[in-house]
């Protein structure tokens, strides 16, 4: 709802083929944060403080500080916020005016990275088969490591729909949530175990033959049948933390499911076996003929990684293909492999980065060490709300949100749908596309980003994107939803070994950290926190621990503690509750008065990339 020009109210769509007019209560609070915080000019940060200065003095001063930077010393990092024409200009212009690949989408890395190499790997594809509708045939829902009744209200809201039907929901998490006031069966296994519990419920099932058939024929069975012997109930039951009588309970729920459908999220995504845990999921799946069911994150994050905002893939695929683009782009290509966020960040870090809507300085790992090096760094952030990095930043530059866009999404199951401009953007905002069409001009390629429209920006995607080839972008363009590829390329078994997890307690850290989303706050928290409905929340920012663990240390409810690992240390207030099982302690994410990312080392998947966020060895003290 907009009055002269300012939105009043959001309200759900009944029509709408996606929320079914049940949408996210963050989707619906937006007109109380449109306009708080937000960035309105453009600044440049001189005597320690940012200014605001023109557009055009923001730009020769960026030109000048990284017109002579080699490719290897420039990073971008697009954003699932933005739409898919924004990031496709700016990957184009990272490789086009300062050949390099060094460009790597926030919330692909460090979210669901895994899952789209996971599942390039065993059925050929970069993005999940299934649609949301799917869910309505399932009898089973498998939930593991995710909270969707938290985190993805729109498909918890199908999936109580379908359990009302009779669909049995199984729910396998490290620690209690309100998700288990719904399920079937609730299994709380130790942190990270993930690949053990899916070998050793595949054991059960090969060996009783309760699976499809024709996963005989897949490439290989026989090597899954002879890795998944080796996992026995009691061997698992004990890396799990589990009771044999448990995990039969669920293998049977499994085994009898005609149409089992899974659902997975960062509970086991976030580790250093990421891509073992998804190529174990898929396993079972391929091995029961099941559907993946698993959402996203950010509104855009398919998107993302579609549109080539990776340091291995263009827009038409991987770098061993750039000759098509190097043709329609009349220009050369980088060959080299780019780096990833944790490369540019922690490991080498660059000498200037561009950050669009994305909150390094909140959101990565290691941050005393992150926040060392954003000091190094030539900054630019373009943003819509000021946040942690932003006080970093040597140029801001005013982006506008969503809803002052025009452009297109791709959403978790593919579909890809138009951005329409409710209001007009606050400031002198400006969308990504505008910003590099301004900035290349200084670079002498203007040439290469000629665009009068998104809609011509979605046209030049649709000519270059394998999975977009198929879309009518003028229907596209009237309000038509269409999907990008969907059609698995192939399908095998990826055995794989459960190698353990990262880190273990110790007399010094005696307790286990995990990190879990709120209900009522999203990421890092700029946009949430300011909203009146959500900000009601009593979500944090907490410690939760069990309260055997709390009575240990000598520690109460709303007590003042000092958490600490190997490589950082914060204060915060204790909560305690039953939904953390003994021994671990449990903190969100969203909060920059806690900064939980501090306790995290630099530990990742080693094939992706992925950080681990969901288990560090820590202490707790009170102070």
């Amino acid at each position: 709802m907009v009055s002269k020009g300012k939105l009043k109210k959001v309200l759900p769509d009944a029509e709408d083929e996606v929320s079914e007019g049940k949408p996210c209560i963050k989707g619906l609070t937006l007109h109380e944060v449109i306009d708080k915080g937000r960035i309105l000019r453009p600044m440049i940060r001189r005597n320690k403080k940012l200014k605001e200065v023109s557009w055009q003095e923001a730009y020769e001063y960026i030109y000048e500080k990284t017109k002579d930077l080699a490719p290897q010393e420039v990073f971008f990092s697009p954003s699932g916020k933005i739409t898919n024409e924004d990031n496709f200009v700016l990957q184009k212009f990272a490789r086009v005016v300062y050949k390099t690949n060094n460009v790597d989408g926030c919330c692909d890395r460090l979210c669901h990275i895994a899952t789209m190499r996971g599942l390039l790997d065993a059925w050929g594809i970069g993005a999940s088969p299934s649609k949301i509708n799917d869910i309505h045939g399932c009898d089973c829902i498998l939930i593991i490591g995710s909270n969707p009744a938290s985190n993805h209200p729109v498909i918890f809201n199908r999936i109580l729909k379908t359990k009302r039907k009779g669909t049995k929901i199984i729910s396998v998490q490290s620690i209690a949530s309100e998700l288990l006031d719904f399920v079937d069966l609730a299994v709380i296994t130790n942190p990270g175990t993930e690949t053990a519990l899916l070998n050793g419920v595949m054991r059960l099932l090969i060996e009783a033959k309760a699976y499809e058939p024709k996963a005989k024929q897949v490439k290989g069975f026989e090597e899954l049948c002879k890795l998944v012997a080796q996992y026995s109930p009691r061997r698992v039951c004990e890396w799990c933390g589990i009771k044999e009588k448990t995990l039969m309970e669920l293998t049977d729920t499994i085994a009898n499911s005609k149409s089992l459908g899974v659902l997975h999220g960062m509970g086991m995504m976030q580790h250093i076996n990421a891509l073992e845990n998804v190529h174990s999921l898929l396993n079972l799946l391929t091995l029961k003929n099941g559907k993946l069911l698993s959402g996203r994150g950010e509104v855009n994050v398919q998107g993302v990684g579609d549109v080539g905002c990776l340091p291995y893939f263009l827009p038409i695929d991987s770098l061993l293909s750039r000759e098509r683009l190097e043709e329609y782009w009349h220009t050369k290509i980088p060959i080299e492999k780019g780096k990833t966020i944790i490369e540019a960040f922690l490991i080498s870090p660059v000498k200037a980065a561009f950050i669009s809507s994305f909150n390094p300085a909140q959101s990565l790992p290691n941050l005393n060490e992150v926040h060392r090096n954003l000091k190094r760094m030539f900054l630019v952030v373009s943003d819509h709300y000021f946040n942690l990095t932003t006080r970093f930043a040597d140029v801001v530059l005013p982006t506008p949100t969503l809803m002052e866009r025009v452009g297109t999404i791709t959403n978790g199951e593919r579909r890809v749908r138009l951005v329409r401009k409710v209001v007009e953007p606050l400031g002198q905002s400006k969308p990504e596309w505008k910003i590099v069409k301004e900035l290349s001009e200084f670079f002498g390629c203007a040439g290469y980003f000629a665009y009068e429209s998104e809609k011509e920006i979605f046209k030049e995607i649709v000519t270059l994107v394998p999975a977009f080839s198929k879309i009518n972008v003028d229907e596209v363009y009237r309000g038509k939803d269409w999907f990008a590829d969907k059609e698995p390329k192939h399908c095998k078994f990826i055995p794989e070994h459960f190698e353990g997890v990262e880190e273990v307690r110790s007399k010094r850290y005696p307790l286990i950290l995990t990190t879990f989303r709120s209900k009522d706050h999203f990421l890092t928290n700029e946009m949430t926190s300011k909203s009146k409905t959500l900000s009601r929340s009593l979500d944090g920012p907490y410690c939760y621990m069990n309260e055997a663990d709390a009575k240990k240390m000598g520690i109460k409810d709303g007590d003042k503690v000092r958490v600490s690992s190997h490589v950082g240390t914060l204060t915060t207030k204790a909560k305690i509750t039953s939904k953390i099982p003994p021994g671990i302690v449990g903190m969100h994410f969203h909060f920059e008065e806690a900064l939980v990312n501090k306790l995290f080392p630099t530990q990742f998947d080693e094939e992706t990339f992925t950080p681990n966020y969901k288990l560090v060895a820590v202490k707790v003290e009170k102070i």
